[in-house]
């Protein structure tokens, strides 16, 4: 018998490790908290023990937000020794298997059998919230192998072996400076003393009630006291708690054999019955805190469910099988009414009544932990190379504890939370929750100063939004919404999922005029649409997109610069100056200008910014001519910095506006061109999709344009004819049918195409279709589409034709009106 259970506990120990090793199998931190606990141990390793708070009250965890120090001491320690990232892998299986050791000694203790210990032990083993705790790099880990230790010494103390108690004070002072689950440990220390001295305590009954009375008014009246005790209750975390939850969690065995096992618990001796009664305390207060349940309600739990196993189900599973089966009549019964008897056969049931925890802890291990998404470990890298150590980084606060383990800078919340009070001052509760309130306001709010107000008291130097948390509303409405075109921000870093602004206090620009402008007199349609988009800063389209909307502000800095020679007003003359100069601050430092949601520094959107800049003196266009030039390859132009085969459409498009900018190298301007035209199909189409060969079309025409290739013009005709097919008499496009699918840009780019090919009728007859139909309450981009519109219209006539025939437009069609504020 005693070589069997010695290798069963051998065996135990070997699982053990095993299944906490699996969360860790990718190698990756497997929950946000670890990423939080691995940095602490490494500004430890880096800036010494003496760096923590000197606190008392914040060394024993006693304060809301503080954290005993021992565990990352210990960490700190063993990384100086073994300078390995395998510590915050390998460590905490090692910590959980000692702990499954320690319960296994503690259990032995209090059932005075080992065989039962060797279940119990097995079934907290394989609880998935005990593995949870055991298998990851957190505080509680270590704490939970000194709770096992501390439990073994108090029921030797208990059962009346005085020397376990100078053992029981010595761990439980190295419990108190590791994890606040020593608080824990001291309410179930307390409930099994009463239940072990219950015939003394009963006398005195009287006596404990005027303690919980001086209690209650020490509680009320002194301050000292109501902060710490009403603080840790403040902190504990509460949420609803399903029912089936506990069987999750706790496990199905542990969880029904152990509530089973209450009456036969209550009735044993005061230890036992201690130990009920602090299952079901604990049971009950998970309903309201799962830090309860999780997993101090399975300690008591599973020691219940092995003794039920062992004592009552195994020895009557025969009698159940021979109830069940003494009935049985006919062929193969004899059979059945003898299974009962076979020894083996309970052996076997109660094996599986074993197993089922084993493979319920095995799926917890592997399903139950995920690694959180770092979706972006490219913007990471960024702020780890280009942000200072000290730097504070808004970010949404569950992307604190990412940012904080991967880069080991500050964020608002998680930085106020949890390493104020391990290196400094722990917060208030009041403090914290006010940080995160801040911080939801800082990312939704639109006042403005209010924002920039609490920026500025958070010391917030950089912003930081992934694609997942710009798909919250109130992000995506609120700061994301004005921080591409505000001046306070600036865009340093993005690549189509990540954005990362600059805050700056005090920009160095500043608009003059903050009001929309107004003109009187011919283009006073046109103006006032236009300011209708104004937003004290730049024009921004009444749509989701990217709101800087650089390469619009780019063709409305022409356009006012085209009205003001026109008409020589200043307001116009301020107004395209002041665009200048904020597509210049605004410019990121590659030179580049974004477009998307979340942006990306496509080479289109900062070439169509560029295009209608030339000649208008921007400040510093050689550094976005210089972007451009690295975006040019052999024989295709980058649609992004990681494209490396581009695009047919987009080689069409920026093919001529390389040209119009001279950046264009010969090389690929003589394979871009040939790709295009040898891609063109015989009926004169690029694909059997309309938009695909308008835009194709429409780039080579401006090619041709500015170039005059006559191979050029043969292929713009094709294109024109196969065109003309798919049109209806009145200009309409025949895939539109009668409502309103194509934005009217496109029916300004088949003019164009029409006006290069020479068949003018069809130009007039497309610009008339635009003139009587437009109507930019139906466009989803109202502003882009007259831009659009007056960016082909000048390609067809010029800048100053453009003009006439977009206000002529808006004048006939205009927005819904409104009064804006």
């Amino acid at each position: 018998m005693g070589r069997r259970l010695n290798l069963g506990i051998v065996l135990l120990i070997i699982a053990s490790f095993i299944v906490r090793v699996i969360p860790h199998r990718m190698m990756v931190l497997v929950v946000y908290d670890e990423y939080l606990h691995r940095d602490i141990t490494l500004r430890l390793v880096k800036e010494g023990i003496l760096s923590i708070s000197k606190d008392p009250l914040s060394l024993l965890g006693l304060k809301p937000y503080s954290y005993p120090p021992l565990f990352h001491i210990i960490g700190a320690l063993l990384y100086k020794a073994f300078h390995t990232s395998m510590l915050f892998y390998l460590l905490p299986a090692i910590y959980g298997t000692l702990a499954v050791i320690g319960f296994y000694y503690a259990f032995a203790e209090i059932a005075g059998n080992k065989r039962v210990a060797l279940i119990a032990a097995t079934f907290l083993s394989f609880s998935p919230n005990f593995i949870y705790r055991t298998s990851l790099y957190i505080p509680e880990n270590l704490g939970l192998f000194l709770f096992s230790m501390a439990l073994y010494f108090l029921v030797k103390f208990l059962k009346g072996e005085r020397a376990g108690l100078p053992y029981l004070i010595i761990v439980l002072s190295i419990y108190s400076m590791t994890h606040r689950g020593w608080l824990f440990f001291v309410i179930v220390a307390g409930i099994l003393i009463l239940s072990r001295y219950w015939d003394v305590v009963s006398r005195y009954l009287h006596i404990l009630l005027i303690f919980a009375i001086i209690g209650y008014l020490a509680y009320n009246w002194l301050p000292v006291i109501k902060s710490t005790i009403g603080g840790l209750i403040l902190r504990l975390q509460r949420s609803e708690v399903s029912f089936l939850g506990y069987f999750k969690w706790i496990g199905v065995v542990q969880l029904t054999l152990g509530v089973m096992a209450t009456k036969r618990y209550l009735l044993k001796d005061p230890v036992r019955r201690g130990m009920a009664i602090w299952a079901w305390a604990f049971i009950f207060a998970g309903g309201m805190s799962f830090r309860f349940r999780d997993p101090y309600a399975s300690i008591p739990l599973s020691l219940m469910a092995s003794e039920l196993l062992l004592y009552e189900i195994y020895p009557s599973i025969s009698r159940y099988l021979t109830l069940l089966f003494s009935n049985v009549r006919g062929f193969g019964a004899g059979i059945f009414r003898s299974i009962p008897k076979k020894k083996h056969v309970s052996i076997l049931l109660s094996g599986l009544i074993v197993v089922t925890p084993l493979i319920q802890g095995t799926y917890a291990a592997l399903n139950y932990i995920n690694p959180p998404a770092i979706v972006d470990k490219e913007a990471y890298q960024w702020i780890i190379k280009n942000t200072p150590e000290n730097a504070t980084i808004l970010v949404w606060w569950d992307m604190g504890y990412l940012l904080i383990g991967n880069t080991h800078r500050r964020d608002v919340v998680i930085w106020k939370k949890v390493y104020q009070g391990f290196f400094t001052e722990a917060p208030e509760t009041k403090e914290a929750k006010r940080a995160y309130m801040d911080h939801v306001i800082m990312f939704a709010s639109n006042q403005r100063q209010r924002v920039y107000y609490l920026l500025k008291k958070y010391n917030v130097s950089y912003i930081f939004v992934d694609r997942i948390r710009l798909s919250y509303g109130f992000v995506k409405y609120g700061l994301m919404e004005y921080a591409p075109y505000d001046p306070h921000f600036r865009l340093e870093f993005c690549n189509g999922n990540s954005q990362i602004y600059r805050f700056i206090p005090d920009p160095p620009i500043k608009p003059n005029r903050i009001a929309p402008i107004v003109v009187n007199g011919t283009f006073s349609p046109l103006v006032s649409f236009l300011e209708k988009f104004w937003t004290g800063y730049n024009y921004a389209d009444y749509d989701d997109s990217y709101k800087a909307y650089f390469n619009l502000n780019a063709w409305i800095a022409r356009m006012y610069y085209e009205l003001y020679k026109l008409s020589g007003n200043k307001d116009l003359e301020e107004r395209y100056r002041w665009l200048l100069k904020w597509l210049a601050y605004k410019r990121m430092d590659d030179g580049s200008y974004p477009w998307g949601v979340p942006p990306n520094n496509y080479t289109l959107y900062t070439a169509y910014t560029l295009e209608p800049l030339k000649g208008l003196n921007l400040p510093g266009i050689e550094k976005s001519l210089e972007f451009l030039k690295l975006r040019e390859r052999e024989d295709y132009f980058m649609t992004t910095a990681k494209d490396k085969k581009g695009s047919l459409v987009i080689d069409a498009l920026l093919l001529p506006i390389y040209k119009e900018l001279s950046i264009l190298n010969n090389d690929t301007e003589i394979n871009v061109l040939n790709k295009l035209l040898q891609a063109q199909k015989d009926d004169g189409s690029w694909n059997e999709n309309v938009g695909t060969t308008i835009a194709v079309a429409s780039g080579l025409a401006r090619y041709y344009q500015l170039t005059q290739n006559r191979a050029v013009l043969v292929s713009i005709k094709k294109a024109a004819q196969w065109l003309m097919e798919n049109i209806e008499d009145d200009g309409r496009l025949k895939l539109e049918g009668v409502g309103y699918t194509y934005s009217r840009v496109t029916y300004a780019q088949l003019a164009f195409i029409f006006h290069v090919a020479g068949y003018y009728e069809l130009r007039d007859l497309e610009l008339k279709f635009i003139r009587e139909t437009y109507d930019p309450n139906k466009e989803p981009r109202p502003l882009d589409s007259l831009v659009g519109i007056y960016r082909y219209v000048s390609y067809i006539y010029n800048y100053e034709q453009g003009l006439y025939f977009v206000n002529d437009l808006i004048k006939n069609h205009n927005l819904l009106k409104f009064s804006p504020i």
